[in-house]
């Protein structure tokens, strides 16, 4: 098991392609939380925004955790992808005969993967707002708790497991990437939107756009009134948490299953 996550590490660290990705991610991610903490109005009259604008605090840290989530699928696609489709899966298993070590030891980089762009992400947000004068949270700012910080890790860590298994059960890098993103922010929220009323349980049970709603907190209708409210925060990485598992048990018994 640990030569072959020293393995992961080495293929991470030499090859070219992936390392160039990484770069690129982690630059895109930086600029993502810099535009993210932005300062922007929060009061307004019939003339325009009243008062200086302000940081969105806890925005700066959720909003980019959504796009960071597209980088973190790249890279975990890559994981397994990127070895199918230059046929270097072979001379994995040759170097590892025993697959289950091979499988826990990309399990793990992925974990890593996912748990790494969170961290890159919050840092970048945190220099982001304290550049603009905000190391904390100001008294204008909308109420947060830090709890929600480790909601978007484990969404991180989520979406990645289900980029990996997707492009390990297709074998193709492409579908680990596109699936969770059309899905989860085209596909999903039309056929939600769509079919709201005549499906409402619909919302309930769509993997990746209840996985996207991880920062939203709980709505509930005024007295009197029923409305059915799609689930949030951990209700929602819990119901997507059962499809990455199905996902993640698809792949495992198809990698130790399938030839290479």
């Amino acid at each position: 098991m640990i030569a072959a996550l020293r393995y992961e590490w080495v293929r991470v660290a030499t090859i070219r392609s992936t390392r160039f990705a990484l770069v690129l991610c982690f630059l895109a991610i930086g600029l993502i939380a810099w535009a993210a903490s932005a300062p922007t109005y929060h009061e307004f009259d019939q003339n325009g925004p009243v008062g200086d604008p302000t940081v969105e605090w806890w925005g700066a840290f959720t909003q980019p955790t959504l796009l960071t989530a597209i980088f973190a699928a790249i890279v975990a696609s890559q994981n397994i992808g990127q070895e199918y489709r230059f046929g270097l899966i072979r001379l994995t298993l040759t170097a590892f005969p025993q697959r289950w070590s091979v499988l826990g030891a990309k399990l793990v980089s992925v974990v890593a993967t996912g748990l790494v762009f969170a961290v890159v992400s919050y840092a970048a947000s945190w220099i982001g707002v304290a550049l603009r004068g905000y190391p904390t949270p100001p008294a204008v700012a909308a109420p947060g708790e830090p709890a929600i910080l480790l909601r978007g890790a484990v969404f991180l860590v989520l979406w990645s497991l289900s980029a990996w298994a997707l492009a390990g059960i297709t074998r193709q890098t492409a579908i680990g990437i596109a699936v969770p993103v059309v899905s989860g922010f085209i596909l999903e929220q039309i056929l939600g939107g769509v079919l709201s009323e005549r499906v409402p349980w619909l919302q309930d049970v769509l993997p990746w756009s209840n996985a996207s709603r991880w920062f939203a907190e709980p709505l509930v209708a005024p007295e009197g009134i029923e409305q059915h409210f799609p689930p949030t925060g951990w209700q929602g990485l819990g119901i997507f948490s059962v499809w990455v598992v199905v996902l993640v048990v698809l792949e495992v018994v198809a990698f130790l299953r399938r030839d290479a």
